[in-house]
């Protein structure tokens, strides 16, 4: 009877021994997670972006430039009454317009009234009879020379001559952990403040990207109305200078009308020539800068509206960076909760 009873004591001893170890190895479970890895979530953050400005919008404005050859011919005729000469530059001027429309195309010309002139200045269109002779005599590379130079307005490379013409959604991964125990609680705690305080940066760049655009976009609507009634007052001083020269110039073809002889008709049609084409064409471009008024205005909308993008996108790819950043630390952290303690 002895040797069973020493037997049942022995193995009584084991089981509390293993009782014993069992309970100090879940006593030294860790509640939270490592303090070095919790200290790496406070440093988490988005990295403030600089934002981008809305391109400015390319322009090349419209413009009229006088023609040198009319300046030296128009300043030549007023020396004829008194010189009884005429000069080279006006003689020439005389041959290059009968080379270019004929007799009768010159008395058309010079049977235009003060009407005809008044309305094509208010912003009326010529005759089809006297818009082909125009055409046909602009369409001489040497009479063209006497009329004015017409830059039309181009706005973003495009050539305007009156005539008709979103934020990157990130993919949010988050690792959902089952939590069994505090550590793995006290990890996923961490992640959430991190995620919380993300979030709200997030929104307040995204503010800041909102508040961009809209005071890139402001001043848009009224830029393009004072750009539109600009536009009356500027064109109506290059009418007036175009009428007040033909009518010198016709003043002074009178004035020499029996030194020039032959040239009398030819020289009054050129200055109907220039006339009439300067203010059919200043017409034109005035409706071409109506045109890039509109124009800079929608470019500028689109060059912000860019921008608003782009900058969202870069506050995106901040978040996401920082977001990605908290998961591998929270990764981190959940294996320090099975890496910590004494039992193995």
């Amino acid at each position: 009877m002895k040797k069973p009873m020493l037997r049942l004591t022995v193995l009584s001893l084991m089981m509390a021994a293993m009782l014993v170890n069992c309970k100090d190895k879940d006593e030294t479970e860790p509640t939270t997670i490592d303090p070095e890895i919790g200290k790496q979530f406070d440093n988490i953050a988005i990295a403030s972006p600089t934002l981008d400005q809305p391109a400015e919008v390319k322009v090349t404005e419209a413009s009229i430039e006088a023609s040198a050859k009319a300046t030296e011919v128009n300043g030549a005729l007023g020396s004829i009454a008194g010189s009884g000469t005429v000069p080279a530059s006006v003689s020439t001027a005389g041959a290059e317009v009968k080379s270019a429309i004929s007799d009768s195309e010159i008395n058309t010309l010079n049977s235009v009234n003060s009407a005809t002139v008044a309305a094509v200045a208010a912003g009326g269109a010529l005759s089809p009879e006297l818009k082909a002779i125009l055409d046909k005599a602009m369409a001489n590379p040497a009479v063209a020379a006497y009329l004015p130079k017409f830059t039309f307005p181009v706005v973003e490379g495009v050539t305007l001559r009156g005539t008709r013409v979103g934020a990157t959604d990130a993919v949010e991964k988050v690792e959902k952990v089952l939590v069994t125990d505090a550590c793995l609680a006290d990890a996923q705690a961490k992640f959430d403040v991190v995620k919380a305080r993300l979030d709200a940066s997030k929104a307040t760049e995204t503010q800041k990207v909102t508040a961009a655009y809209n005071a890139a976009i402001q001043p848009i609507a009224g830029q393009q109305t004072a750009c539109t009634d600009g536009l009356t007052a500027k064109y109506a001083e290059y009418r007036t200078s175009t009428q007040a020269q033909a009518s010198a110039a016709l003043a002074d073809i009178e004035a020499a009308q029996g030194a020039l002889g032959d040239l009398y008709p030819v020289l009054k049609a050129l200055v109907n020539i220039q006339l009439l084409g300067a203010l059919s064409s200043i017409n034109t471009l005035q409706a071409a800068d109506a045109q890039a008024c509109v124009a800079k205005a929608a470019a500028a909308t689109t060059n912000a509206q860019a921008a608003q993008t782009a900058n969202l996108a870069k506050v995106e790819v901040a978040y996401t960076a920082a977001l990605t950043e908290a998961n591998t630390v929270k990764a981190a952290a959940v294996a320090s909760c099975h890496n910590q303690g004494g039992g193995n």
